[in-house]
């Protein structure tokens, strides 16, 4: 009987302290999830997945977002440090709860130190805007936005003396657009509305040469870039050609674009209290037979451009092309060329506002003294 006692207290008190275990453990498991911050139901399925592999690792149990079981801390060994008062992304609460003299002061060895924080505090660093490189500081970049903040003065534009007499007849510049949907803010980067598009800037740059400087302009509107946009240049090769064959060559044959970019900025300048799009020339050299005379044209307008109107173009160089699309049409004429004006980005007033720019370069090379 003595030892049905013994054996039964002994059972019991066997039972008893693993209830008790599985009660503490309840406990800490509980704690610990309250501690955890579970922001959504997939860093809950984290907590999950990383218990289960905890406890069996023979099975390994594959979160729906890896990414997010990559990037969480979970463990059980670090929760019931926390627990215990010991949470070691802040050691000094250890210190703190070994050593009674920092509890009750507000010392810190690791402190959080965001914007509020030093802005309140009289020991922050005392740097002013002047000594601090910030991320957005593009100062020291060519062709960034701080050119919009600087105005170039370049005095009048329109030179009167490079008017002549206006001949209808024979026109002496053919304007048209191969990718003629490319467009500007806020009419989306593609619109097939003449109005908004790449054919208002042609149209605003044929009014000017035919006004201020009487030279002739045919501005062709064809759509050449819908159906397919890899056939565009074929497509416009023939709009070309059928001019050509009713007037013969003209003295400049120019296929106006835009570029694409993420901003604005590198392809924008602020002249005469005005922003406008900046413009460069494109040109393809190879299996081109008139690559030298159309080159010989460009560099002599990038010259003239270079000159009047510094930092009008993009770079102030000629991208050139080694095998462009279908050679961008420059193999059918002697004075052809590719001019892009801004880039999608830009809105439509500053691409035209560069059309008067543009026309004061083309009347210097016409008919300017030679």
């Amino acid at each position: 009987m003595a030892n049905f006692q013994k054996n039964y207290g002994e059972k019991k008190s066997i039972l008893m302290f693993t209830i008790l275990t599985m009660i503490l453990s309840a406990v800490i498991l509980m704690i610990s999830w309250e501690r955890i911050n579970i922001s959504s139901s997939k860093e809950g399925n984290v907590l999950y997945s990383s218990i289960l592999n905890y406890t069996m690792p023979l099975i390994k149990v594959t979160n729906s977002n890896d990414e997010s079981m990559a990037n969480n801390s979970f463990s059980i060994g670090s929760s019931v440090l926390t627990y215990l008062g010991m949470d070691l992304i802040h050691p000094d609460g250890i210190v703190k709860k070994e050593i009674s003299y920092f509890k009750s002061d507000d010392l810190s060895f690791v402190s959080p130190m965001n914007e509020e924080s030093l802005k309140n505090s009289d020991d922050a660093f005392n740097l002013k805007d002047k000594d601090i490189t910030k991320n957005n500081d593009t100062s020291d970049l060519p062709n960034s936005a701080s050119d919009l903040n600087s105005q170039n003065l370049i005095g009048q534009v329109y030179d009167p003396t490079l008017k002549k007499t206006l001949n209808p007849a024979k026109p002496e510049i053919l304007i048209y657009h191969s990718h003629t949907t490319e467009s500007y803010e806020p009419y989306g980067p593609d619109n097939i509305n003449p109005t908004e598009d790449v054919c208002a800037v042609g149209d605003e740059l044929a009014k000017d040469l035919q006004d201020d400087y009487g030279i002739s302009v045919i501005h062709d509107k064809t759509i050449h870039n819908v159906t397919d946009y890899n056939g565009s240049y074929v497509r416009s090769s023939k709009t070309v050609a059928k001019y050509l064959q009713q007037y013969g060559d003209f003295k400049m044959i120019i296929d106006i674009h835009r570029d694409s970019l993420n901003n604005k900025a590198p392809d924008t300048i602020n002249i005469n209290g005005e922003n406008v799009a900046r413009f460069e020339f494109v040109m393809s050299v190879a299996n081109n037979p008139h690559a030298d005379k159309n080159m010989a044209l460009v560099n002599s307008l990038v010259k003239i451009a270079n000159s009047d109107f510094k930092g009008l173009m993009c770079n102030e160089n000629i991208d050139i092309y080694q095998h462009g699309n279908n050679s961008f049409n420059q193999s059918m004429s002697s004075n052809a060329f590719l001019l892009e004006v801004g880039c999608d980005k830009n809105s439509l007033n500053e691409a035209k506002g560069t059309a008067k720019y543009i026309a004061r370069i083309l009347a210097q090379q016409l008919n300017g003294k030679k």
